[in-house]
């Protein structure tokens, strides 16, 4: 089986950024697997992982008491990733942005007061988070040749949107940039091929599939969200898998500026 990545180089460091504290495990944690075992460095970086702010508003309420933890909600997702990145062998690191349930306009009212505000545009006051994830991204330790994964924005959640967002503008001599499929979105949006991009299949054994699901099952708390029982993460996740490699299971990413290369 190829290198994941033939095209980066032997050892460069992987970051992969998550909007929330799931979704780099939920699309490409059979990636991430195989990636350490061929010895590359390995950073999950979730960029909305702040606390709340409080008062709650009732949707966020609500999620809340679905999610369990209470006020500590958040503290408890950020427990839960760590267990679930430790199965990957990935590095958590934790931005502390707040998630949209949690973020208010200039007036003060709730940016999500619902389901359907999950997957809205982002509002004009939202335009600093993109900001201040560029800054974030700048703010990092950099070398020629590493690589940055972000999510496609598929389903169109806002948070999602607004990580695309912040790395379609920004800019790092040196640094190749991909996009991976987010799932379940993807699964559910019948996604076929982004216009004007290449494409890249990194194939998945068994074990990375199923490494995969059991990092999924640590997100207790979200899981249940998506997947009806525990079965049918591994189901589904090698259903869409084979989708995307045809003949072996993969995950797909996306290069908008071509294929890199580099001379070994």
């Amino acid at each position: 089986m190829p290198r994941a990545f033939p095209f980066v180089k032997p050892g460069a460091r992987v970051r992969v950024l998550s909007p929330h504290l799931d979704d780099a495990a939920l699309s490409c944690g059979g990636t991430l697997y195989r990636l350490r075992r061929e010895g590359h460095p390995v950073e999950v970086i979730t960029v909305f992982a702040g606390d709340p702010v409080f008062p709650l508003s009732p949707f966020a309420r609500a999620l809340h008491e679905r999610w369990g933890g209470g006020e500590e909600a958040m503290a408890m997702r950020r427990a839960e990733d760590r267990e679930a990145l430790s199965l990957l062998q990935a590095t958590p690191i934790h931005w502390p942005f707040p998630d949209t349930l949690y973020r208010r306009d200039a007036h003060g009212q709730p940016l999500c007061q619902d389901r359907e505000d999950l997957f809205r545009s982002p509002h004009p006051d939202e335009a600093i988070w993109i900001v201040r994830i560029q800054e974030a991204l700048s703010a990092l330790s950099w070398e020629e040749g590493d690589l940055l994964l972000a999510p496609l924005a598929l389903g169109g959640h806002v948070d999602h949107r607004l990580v695309r967002m912040a790395v379609e503008g920004w800019r790092q001599p040196g640094i190749l940039r991909g996009f991976y499929e987010d799932f379940p979105y993807a699964e559910w949006e019948g996604f076929s091929g982004l216009p004007e991009a290449s494409s890249h299949r990194v194939e998945l054994t068994d074990e990375d599939l199923e490494v995969r699901a059991k990092a999924i099952r640590a997100y207790r708390s979200q899981w249940p969200i998506f997947f009806a029982t525990e079965a049918e993460i591994l189901e589904r996740i090698r259903a869409y898998a084979l989708r995307a490699g045809g003949d072996v299971p993969a995950e797909r990413f996306w290069f908008p500026a071509g294929l890199p290369s580099f001379d070994r």
